[in-house]
């Protein structure tokens, strides 16, 4: 069964948490073979998660310095992915 890109970024946000069932999982790697779009979606997710785990260690807000190191540092991937 096709799933909408809706879902598949539904799934790519899931799949980060580590809160998606195989077959979801099945679902959306076969929508990433065929949507350049969400594949891109995916690709950008990842880093923004990434930083915000290992920026975000409590569920405090977020101090200035906090909030500017993960602006540089998505910026940078940014960067990263256009040269790629």
């Amino acid at each position: 069964m096709r799933i909408t890109c809706k879902s598949a970024s539904e799934y790519i946000v899931r799949k980060e948490e580590g809160k998606i069932s195989f077959k979801q999982r099945i679902q959306l790697f076969i929508h990433l073979i065929e949507c350049s779009l969400c594949k891109r979606f995916s690709k950008q997710n990842k880093p923004i998660n990434l930083l915000l785990k290992k920026e975000v260690t409590t569920p405090e807000t977020l101090t200035a310095d906090q909030k500017s190191s993960i602006i540089r540092k998505m910026e940078e991937a940014e960067q990263d992915n256009k040269e790629a």
